[in-house]
Protein backbone atom coordinates (compact mmCIF):
# COMPACT_ATOMS: atom_id res chain seq x y z
CA UNK A 1 0.00 0.00 0.00
CA UNK A 2 1.42 3.34 -1.02
CA UNK A 3 1.85 6.22 1.38
CA UNK A 4 -0.50 9.17 1.12
CA UNK A 5 0.98 12.01 -0.93
CA UNK A 6 0.41 15.21 1.04
CA UNK A 7 1.26 17.36 -1.98
CA UNK A 8 -1.30 15.71 -4.26
CA UNK A 9 -3.89 17.97 -5.87
CA UNK A 10 -7.36 17.16 -7.07
CA UNK A 11 -8.60 18.03 -10.56
CA UNK A 12 -10.67 21.22 -10.76
CA UNK A 13 -13.83 19.39 -11.85
CA UNK A 14 -13.59 17.15 -8.78
CA UNK A 15 -13.19 20.16 -6.50
CA UNK A 16 -16.31 21.70 -8.04
CA UNK A 17 -18.28 18.48 -7.59
CA UNK A 18 -17.24 18.16 -3.95
CA UNK A 19 -18.07 21.79 -3.26
CA UNK A 20 -21.50 21.40 -4.86
CA UNK A 21 -22.17 18.26 -2.81
CA UNK A 22 -21.17 19.98 0.43
CA UNK A 23 -23.41 22.94 -0.42
CA UNK A 24 -26.36 20.61 -1.12
CA UNK A 25 -25.86 18.83 2.21
CA UNK A 26 -25.60 22.16 4.04
CA UNK A 27 -28.81 23.42 2.38
CA UNK A 28 -30.65 20.21 3.26
CA UNK A 29 -29.53 20.47 6.87
CA UNK A 30 -30.76 24.07 7.06
CA UNK A 31 -34.17 23.07 5.67
CA UNK A 32 -34.48 20.23 8.18
CA UNK A 33 -33.44 22.58 10.99
CA UNK A 34 -36.08 25.12 9.91
CA UNK A 35 -38.88 22.56 10.08
CA UNK A 36 -37.73 20.39 12.98
CA UNK A 37 -35.66 22.72 15.13
CA UNK A 38 -38.36 25.14 16.21
CA UNK A 39 -41.05 22.45 16.14
CA UNK A 40 -39.06 20.31 18.57
CA UNK A 41 -38.56 23.25 20.94
CA UNK A 42 -42.28 24.06 20.82
CA UNK A 43 -43.17 20.38 21.38
CA UNK A 44 -40.92 20.08 24.41
CA UNK A 45 -42.37 23.28 25.90
CA UNK A 46 -45.90 21.95 25.33
CA UNK A 47 -45.05 18.63 26.97
CA UNK A 48 -43.54 20.44 29.94
CA UNK A 49 -46.75 22.45 30.37
CA UNK A 50 -48.92 19.32 30.11
CA UNK A 51 -46.81 17.37 32.58
CA UNK A 52 -48.52 17.01 35.96
CA UNK A 53 -46.87 19.07 38.65
CA UNK A 54 -46.10 17.53 42.05
CA UNK A 55 -46.61 20.16 44.77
Amino acid sequence: MEDFDENATAPEHLKGMLTAEIDAIRDAMQIVQMFLGETMVAGVKLLQELEPKDN
